[in-house]
């Protein structure tokens, strides 16, 4: 073989191997919002199913519905049109139509093609807990808030509605042979229902938090707070048995296909298999998590799948108890982001695992994440020359980390709740952090040391008292830190002797978030009274109050020109001219509250963590003229 051709040989296996690892990232850019152009997460799920066949599952989240290939774990699709947070996700018994609950709304679904076939919209606008065909696939039942709704599932006609439950209906099931469902609620009970005539048979009471019915459809089963099991005849509602063996709550129970063996799982990092006759406990499996959820036996029987307590999805051999591969990326809450100064790099905070991913901006790739929170991470933000990070959670210490290494550098420990919001002096020298425990704390970012605590309960006669910081931040120059509370107050003190300077006051409900100007005297300020206020430092004079967002505000962050403000509302995104107040453009695709906002340093890119377990980038360019 020439030389020539051993070359090209190597330029086509690094194409080939440098097409394949962009593909697998490709799904951060599918189905996005309009204006954004990346998404990092997959969103949080609430339930899983399985394809009629097994070679696929579904996976219901806050993002939309993401189908997996089983054998693999890889992403094969995600449906976006049904725009709420999906809760629930069933299949007919002919496997050609699958259904989603979300927000008022069950979405009919083509299982060949993913296409969108029918809508059934709710009386109420609530969650959709829980749905599920009748075993002929012609009905459907799900819950919706306190009511039970009954559908054709093949023309979507509304039936019927069910009345009895106080509370929100969380399951709904039905027995084998189609006469019978079951309803379990959060008012602590479980009802038994005939299928035909909506007629209520038998009330349980005291014990909801699953519930499945044997594949012989005499008996149900529980899972309850009190860690334990219990097994109910159908037809007497009468108690036949308590399993005990759990130490904390269950979650979830299933039976195996035969019947013969009823599988449950927690938050004790178990999931267990008892006999399904006498309630003998037939082995257990210990997981790498204490909370699972919506177990599910794969139509062959030999696959056990679950939703693990760090947002995966975890596939064991329902034998051995092998772990046979772990589907992630779908993780909680993205409380706050940042970019790095040179803004190739994207920091979040992410609440399911205490983990801290750094993500390369324009390729989506996960190119570090930082491990050693031993609670949710709540707050990250990087040093000016972008060579350490910090990061706060909510068990009190805050982490300093090598961005290069990952090594933890310091653990700055003191607070005794949460730091919801931390921030770098401009020399990088000093950490400045604002925490639920009243305080805020001063640290020597190189030695650790702890160097002044601003403390105290707030009274009348002591304005320099603070409770319950919410967000802070710091003057261009270093000089001026301000703190918004919730006492409804602005505060501001000279960050060198810690001395109260001045409060700013007008808002009638809390603050969440405040954000200084990085090229003037400025500071902006925005809470729950769905209002932003800008203040002249200088002067302590209000300069201006823009008109009010429809939903109180939960983040703010100033352009890096200084010129715009972007501010988180409800589930949008609205960018505003500082010099007039008015909101010019906004950006909608989140399906939870914003949580966190940052400009990226070249404003062209805006960065939203949400509610929704999303990190959401939006193009700013399409919304500022081309030499800005």
């Amino acid at each position: 073989m020439t030389h020539l051709n051993l070359l090209l040989i190597l330029v086509i296996f690094i194409f080939l191997l440098s097409f394949s690892s962009s593909f697998a990232q490709d799904y951060t850019r599918w189905h996005l919002p309009e204006g954004a152009i990346a998404r990092f997460g997959k969103g949080a799920i609430d339930d899983i199913a399985y394809f009629p066949d097994g070679t696929r599952l579904a996976a219901a989240s806050s993002v939309g519905i993401w189908i997996y290939d089983t054998r693999t774990g890889k992403e094969l699709d995600l449906l976006t049109e049904q725009k709420d947070q999906i809760i629930s996700i069933a299949f007919g018994s002919d496997g050609n139509v699958f259904a989603s609950g979300g927000w008022g709304t069950i979405y009919l679904w083509d299982t060949q093609t993913g296409k969108h076939k029918n809508t059934l919209t709710m009386r109420a606008d609530t969650s959709i807990y829980d749905l599920v065909f009748d075993p002929s696939g012609n009905t459907i039942v799900n819950g919706n808030g306190k009511l039970i709704h009954l559908w054709d599932a093949r023309t979507g006609e509304f039936l019927k509605t069910l009345t009895g439950h106080t509370s929100d209906v969380t399951d709904v099931v039905y027995s084998p042979e189609g006469t019978t469902f079951a309803s379990n609620s959060w008012d602590r009970t479980i009802r038994l229902w005939d299928a035909h005539t909506g007629k209520l048979l038998q009330t349980i009471t005291d014990h909801s938090m699953d519930i499945a019915y044997s594949p012989n459809g005499r008996t149900l089963a529980s899972g309850g707070q009190d860690s334990k099991i219990r097994l109910w005849d159908v037809h007497t509602g009468e108690l036949l048995k308590t399993i005990t063996g759990h130490t904390a709550r269950v979650f979830s129970v299933v039976y195996s296909l035969d019947g013969e063996t009823l599988v449950s799982g927690g938050t004790d990092n178990t999931i267990r298999f008892w006999k399904a006759d006498n309630g003998n406990l037939l082995k257990t499996f210990t997981t790498h998590t204490d909370f699972i959820s919506s177990l599910r036996y794969s139509p062959n029987g030999k696959t056990l799948a679950a939703v693990c307590g760090d947002g995966s999805i975890c596939f064991w051999d329902a034998d051995t108890g092998k772990l046979l591969k772990t589907i992630t990326g779908h993780t909680f809450l993205a409380n706050s982001v940042a970019f790095s100064p040179n803004g190739k790099t994207l920091v979040s905070s992410e609440m399911a695992d205490a983990t801290i991913p750094l993500r390369d901006v324009q390729t989506g790739e996960l190119l570090k994440t930082f491990v050693g929170h031993t609670g949710n991470a709540c707050s990250v933000t990087y040093s000016p020359d972008g060579r350490t990070l910090a990061s706060g959670s909510w068990s009190g210490p805050i982490l300093v980390w090598d961005v290069n290494t990952g090594e933890l550098l310091k653990t700055l420990a003191g607070h005794t709740k949460g730091a919801p919001s931390i921030t770098y002096s401009p020399d990088g020298t000093k950490l400045i952090s604002g925490s639920w425990d009243n305080t805020i704390r001063f640290w020597d970012v190189r030695t650790g040391e702890l160097l002044k605590t601003l403390t105290g309960n707030i009274t009348e006669s002591d304005p320099t008292k603070i409770r319950g910081v919410t967000s802070i931040s710091l003057s261009r120059d270093g000089h001026t830190l301000a703190g918004a509370t919730v006492e409804k107050t602005i505060r501001l003190w000279n960050a060198h002797t810690g001395e109260a300077n001045t409060t700013f006051t007008g808002s009638i409900s809390p603050a969440t978030s405040v954000a200084f100007s990085p090229n003037r005297y400025v500071l902006a300020s925005a809470g729950y009274d769905q209002t932003i206020r800008v203040w002249d430092v200088a002067t302590n004079q209000l300069l201006q109050t823009f008109p009010e967002l429809p939903y109180g505000i939960t983040a703010i962050a100033f352009s890096p020109d200084g010129q715009t403000i972007a501010s988180g509302s409800a589930e949008k995104i609205y960018i505003s001219d500082l010099a007039t107040g008015d909101h010019t453009f906004t950006f909608s695709g989140h399906t939870g509250e914003i949580m966190s906002i940052a400009f990226s340093p070249d404003k062209r890119t805006l960065a939203s963590g949400s509610h929704d377990c999303t990190v959401l980038l939006w193009d700013l360019t399409q919304i500022q003229p081309e030499n800005d």
